[in-house]
């Protein structure tokens, strides 16, 4: 090739690169300028600053609450904060079972939260787990996943029972995590059938804990302790009812119970030297009970007094 020709060659080369300079400087200029429209029309456009939260009626966390733990500026637009990051910050929050967060036109944020329902209290003091209702204390809901306590679930969760569960290498308890212990599972099923049976008299309920692989015990609040099998829970709570109304009605105390022979029942009764308590107890867990003396008749046969 002659020298000529590759000049000609290298100045064409040089054109191209030029022409595709100027091709992309447009570009970028074009874009800087998108760029610019947007941040007038939406990021610095006074219309869009925020002005209200909206958030939905939850037990877990208030405007207030919701603020702090966001971090979100009150004097911020609505379109400066990034709606899916704040998602995954709030269900860091193990009550919190989903969230969904929107921007609704001219300056609202929506934060829609559903939050985990208890069912129980967990304890395990081997694990570090203590029986106490409190906040920060374990609970777990109807999807056996466990979370600490928030403040504003404590009222309403101080009228549920703890499950009492024995340390399991297998199967430890850990916060925000689902329950796989087979203890916690004889539990709940015992907790089922109350609730079917005695929807208003949960509150009744101290704590339920499985003593013997064979059994669980159930204590009340007043301090009964009534051992059941791990089935037939419907006789057995039909067995419950009629002996604390029979005790009641007789002006005894039941110390232990155990429900899980069909006949002669074995029970033991309080010294009477001990201050009665009385055994908080609904108008539909009596209905069963029967007022007649044939029924009385029947209890008595049942139960082993000793």
């Amino acid at each position: 090739m002659s020298p000529r020709i590759a000049w000609f060659n290298l100045l064409g080369f040089g054109k191209s690169l030029v022409r595709m300079a100027i091709a992309l400087g447009v570009l970028l200029a074009i874009a800087y300028g998108i760029k610019q429209a947007i941040e007038h029309t939406f990021h610095r456009n006074p219309d869009f600053r925020l002005q209200v939260i909206d958030l939905s009626p939850n037990d877990v966390l208030d405007e207030a609450g919701l603020v702090e733990h966001l971090g979100i500026d009150l004097a911020s637009n609505i379109f400066d904060f990034d709606v899916a990051a704040m998602r995954e910050r709030l269900l860091e929050i193990s009550a919190i079972e989903s969230a969904k967060v929107e921007r609704e036109l001219p300056g609202t944020l929506v934060f829609k939260i559903k939050t985990r329902k208890p069912i129980a209290w967990i304890a395990s003091p081997e694990e570090g787990h203590s029986a106490t209702r409190a906040e920060g204390s374990l609970l777990v809901d109807r999807d056996n996943f466990t979370y600490p306590c928030p403040t504003n679930q404590l009222q309403e969760a101080t009228q549920l029972p703890v499950f009492i569960l024995a340390a399991d290498p297998e199967h430890p308890v850990r916060i925000a995590k689902k329950l796989a212990h087979p203890q916690y599972r004889h539990c709940a099923r015992l907790l089922t059938a109350f609730r079917s049976s005695f929807p208003e008299d949960i509150s009744m309920i101290d704590s339920i804990s499985q003593e013997k692989e064979w059994s669980l015990d159930l204590k009340t609040r007043p301090g009964t302790i009534a051992r059941f099998g791990l089935g037939d829970h419907n006789r057995q709570l039909d067995y419950l009812a009629r002996a604390l109304h029979h005790a009641r009605r007789n002006s005894y105390e039941i110390a232990t119970i155990n429900l899980i022979p069909k006949r002669n029942v074995p029970i033991t009764v309080r010294r009477e030297d001990t201050p009665p308590r009385a055994i908080p107890v609904s108008e539909e867990m009596l209905s069963g009970a029967g007022e007649s003396s044939q029924a009385d008749n029947d209890l008595r046969s049942l139960l082993n007094r000793n």
